[in-house]
């Protein structure tokens, strides 16, 4: 075996729990560290300006695998897809922790809790501006605050407190400008803030694009190391210490599956030798189902409608790119977040808002009408959904496609919250002063009653890629509370996936985070001796 393929740990996936690991493993100069990566370099225009994100997010090169609709609750009769890692290269560059991770505690999870991943936040965040000078640290993931942009996300802002949503300068309880992971208006992505020109001139450090991993190696139930298809063909790497797998919500169960850890029963019937029985592999997926209102715009002063109409999109995203402007395409996906209750007179948020003053594309590409050049988004979901779905292979090969269950809406609470959601933002539409400028195009004031908008959201909506849970800390979950995979040894699993539950906000954050608390639970192993 050329020494080459020998190193002390693997980890499988160069995204954003996976960069933060190879960061902080790599900082020790003894440790000879492996990055296999299936994605190629994102060195493309649209990788690089938040002008470009309807391209990077909506555009084919994002997505491997398609949803089919199934069972009662199907979404629609078109293909939803998924996302499948390297979210930080296509998102919509949000970065916000949230609350909630008391709840993991409390469920059992010992040990991960706010204390804990907001010391993560503090090490790893560097903020390039910020009103009030808060949280600027020296760390690597750096990230811009929000701040006003146009007259219509003013606007809405105005809306939402004449509606008992006062604006503040973190998003922790009303409304906000979006931060995003970007810096002098030039998108962050996690492999270039953590590794590239970092840690990538390490020499213990290695980094292999184009390496899709096929399966996990085992000798007993001791991962041993990784086989990887390349374009030369297949390859297999050796870990002396640990396999780590950062592959994603979505892949990061596949993996396991095809390498014999899973439900016994499941793994039989798509032909895989079982290596160590872990039924709660591939379940509990949690994700958002997003309703999306477009609206039209009229008369608002000031809004630069030409940057997002199709002819001008080329030339706006070049002159941001340039010039680092903040105009409209330039923002990302969301301009202004808000959390409220869904109830006026609820306890507490429960809903989440993202407003943007530019007409967002659905999922599959399609325009959100015939107004849209002239137009802006609303996007809506519940903060905690309780419906919980699955991903699970159907056969041993990389190639064969999973069965992916979302459980979109399959509780009565997301469906009661998803209609009172509606109804509320309908509320502030209504509200001066933007209830002078815009008018709804979709769904249209016609979709009112619960079964209507059930539908609307369900075959027009979208998938919020905050999928989470789907190998999962906890009690009957899928790994240990130091990450550990349950039945193996010198395997675990840091990204996204091991969330128990949605926390309040975005889930690029928390799964960095998690890559981030990772690093120390391998140096704590080292030092014991394990």
């Amino acid at each position: 075996m050329s020494s080459r393929n020998l190193v002390d740990y693997i980890i499988v996936g160069n995204g954003a729990a996976g960069s933060a690991l190879a960061h902080r493993l790599g900082a020790n100069p003894q440790n000879r560290v492996l990055v296999i990566e299936a994605g190629g370099p994102d060195r493309q225009q649209r990788h690089v300006t938040p002008a470009h994100f309807d391209q990077a997010s909506y555009g084919p090169h994002r997505y491997r695998h398609a949803l089919r609709p199934c069972g009662a609750d199907r979404v629609g009769e078109r293909l939803t897809k998924w996302g499948t890692g390297g979210s930080t290269t296509v998102n919509a560059m949000l970065w916000g922790g949230g609350a909630g991770y008391e709840a993991w505690e409390a469920a059992g999870v010992t040990g991960w809790n706010g204390a804990r991943i907001q010391a993560a936040f503090t090490d790893m965040e560097r903020y390039s501006h910020r009103a009030d000078g808060c949280r600027d640290s020296d760390g690597r993931r750096e990230a811009e605050a929000g701040e006003p942009m146009d007259a219509a996300s003013a606007w809405w802002i105005d809306a939402l407190a004449r509606q008992g949503s006062d604006a503040v300068e973190d998003l922790t309880r009303r409304a906000a400008y979006a931060s995003r992971t970007a810096s002098n208006g030039t998108r962050t992505r996690a492999a270039r803030a953590l590794l590239r020109g970092h840690v990538w001139r390490r020499p213990n450090v290695r980094v292999r694009l184009h390496c899709t991993a096929r399966r996990i190696l085992f000798d007993g139930t001791t991962a041993t190391g990784v086989e990887a298809q390349t374009p030369r063909g297949t390859v297999r790497f050796t870990a002396r210490r640990e396999v780590i797998v950062c592959a994603g919500t979505v892949e990061s169960p596949l993996l396991l599956q095809r390498s014999g850890v899973g439900d016994p029963e499941l793994l039989t019937t798509a032909g895989v030798h079982l290596v160590a029985a872990n039924p709660a592999v591939g379940g509990n997926l949690r994700q958002r189902r997003v309703a999306v209102l477009s609206l039209r715009l009229d008369g608002v002063p000031g809004a630069d409608r030409e940057p997002v109409t199709p002819a001008a999109q080329p030339r706006s995203r070049v002159t941001s790119l340039l010039r680092r402007s903040a105009a409209p395409p330039a923002h990302g996906g969301t301009a202004v977040l808000a959390v409220l209750s869904s109830d006026p007179g609820g306890s507490g948020p429960d809903m989440a808002l993202q407003f943007t003053p530019v007409p967002m594309p659905d999922h599959d590409g399609a325009s959100p009408g015939k107004d849209g050049a002239h137009g802006a988004t609303v996007a809506l979901y519940p903060r905690s959904p309780t419906s919980v779905g699955s991903v699970h292979i159907t056969g041993p090969a990389l190639e064969d496609p999973p069965r992916l269950v979302p459980g979109y809406l399959s509780t009565e609470y997301d469906k009661e919250l998803t209609v009172a959601a509606f109804a509320r933002v309908r509320e502030i539409l209504a509200t001066e002063p933007i209830a002078s400028v815009a008018t709804e195009t979709l769904p249209g004031p016609g979709v009112v009653d619960t079964a209507g908008v059930l539908r609307y959201v369900l075959d027009h909506g979208s998938t919020a890629h905050h999928e989470v849970g789907t190998c999962a800390l906890g009690p009957g979950g899928a790994v240990d509370d130091e990450l550990r995979v349950h039945g193996t040894h010198r395997l675990r699993v840091a990204d996204a996936s091991v969330m128990p539950t949605l926390t309040t906000g975005d889930t690029t954050a928390p799964g960095t985070a998690v890559g981030w608390i990772a690093g120390d639970l391998l140096r704590n192993a080292n030092t014991q001796g394990r």
